[in-house]
């Protein structure tokens, strides 16, 4: 217990000796040695909860799949690799688009990833086609969003899609971010959790949700829990959702955040997670693919509202 207090208090200091050095050699240095932790931390997995259905569907060929899976599969089934050598082309490949989506907003790789990664395991190391699929639907909004880069923002969609097709629900938070004001954003989102809830509720309860293209699997016995049981799933992100709405908001009240596209962006996406966690109290799979994730989004969130909060108090200082 003392050891793992020691290993937070360090990873807690370096993250905030790295959020204050004025050079960006610190900042690499120690992306590249909690890459290397992770790489280390997930290269050797021989087992995971999926491992059987993802090895029978690399045996088989299986058409069914993702088009990216099946695609890998075929290519390196031709040329005598197992499922393990795929299963790792994944995990590193995912690994780096994440270290690469963290650069785009802040320095400090190092402290972000290892909190998501560490939080975040389980679900990391074992959904392999959702989590290639994650980090790609975050760089396609970020493109298109933020760099006004369709071209690559239509590359990372497509790449999106085809790594796993329950992605394609995140994209109404597009329209949401272009047509929802900022200030009332988390009310009207809490406002439509309560109808997904609603309509999620009736979709299970008639046994419509079955007849769902690819959805409907998450409606099964074996996807669902007791109320009691997905809330206490679900409660350390809806605590987090409120710390986070609670910060947001006196951030806001002091800080000029109409001009801040970054901040929009990463304060949009966060709270847009809000919609899919009533329902995930009873659905523990849309928590998994819907909320927890965001985990990554919700500490750059953080870190931006802190850093930028710090100097908008040091500037109010300074000028009186």
């Amino acid at each position: 217990m003392i050891v793992l207090v020691l290993i937070l208090f360090f990873h807690f200091f370096l993250g905030f000796v790295i959020d204050n050095s004025k050079t960006k050699f610190m900042a690499y240095f120690f992306g590249f040695i909690s890459l290397m932790i992770t790489l280390l931390l997930t290269w050797g997995i021989k087992y995971t909860a999926d491992t059987e259905m993802y090895n029978v569907f690399y045996e088989i060929q299986w058409k069914d799949n993702d088009l990216l899976y099946f695609f890998l599969t075929k290519k390196l089934n031709q040329f005598g690799f197992s499922y393990f050598d795929l299963y790792k082309f994944y995990i590193v490949t995912y690994i780096l688009l994440h270290y690469y989506l963290i650069s785009r907003f802040n320095k400090n790789v190092f402290y972000i990833f290892l909190v998501y990664f560490i939080l975040n395991y389980v679900q990391f190391v074992n959904q392999i086609r959702y989590y290639m699929a994650f980090p790609l639907f975050l760089l396609s909004l970020y493109f298109f969003i933020i760099e006004k880069k369709i071209i690559l923002a239509i590359i990372f969609t497509m790449l999106a899609f085809i790594s796993h097709s329950a992605i394609a629900l995140l994209y109404v938070f597009v329209p949401m971010f272009y047509f929802l004001n900022t200030k009332t954003y988390f009310k009207t989102v809490f406002l439509i959790s309560g109808i997904v809830f609603l309509i999620v509720l009736a979709l299970f309860q008639f046994g419509l949700a079955t007849y769902l293209e690819h959805f409907g699997e998450y409606f099964n016995s074996e996807m669902t829990s007791s109320f009691l049981g997905g809330l206490f799933n679900a409660l350390p992100s809806f605590v987090y959702i409120i710390f986070l709405y609670i910060l947001d908001k006196k951030y806001r009240m002091k800080y000029e955040y109409k001009n801040d596209k970054y901040y929009q962006f990463i304060s949009k996406l966060s709270f847009f997670t809000v919609i899919f966690i009533p329902s995930s109290f009873f659905i523990q799979v849309l928590g998994n693919r819907y909320v927890f994730p965001f985990l990554i989004i919700w500490v750059i969130h953080i870190l931006y509202i802190i850093r930028n909060f710090s100097l908008f108090i040091t500037q109010t200082i300074f000028k009186k």
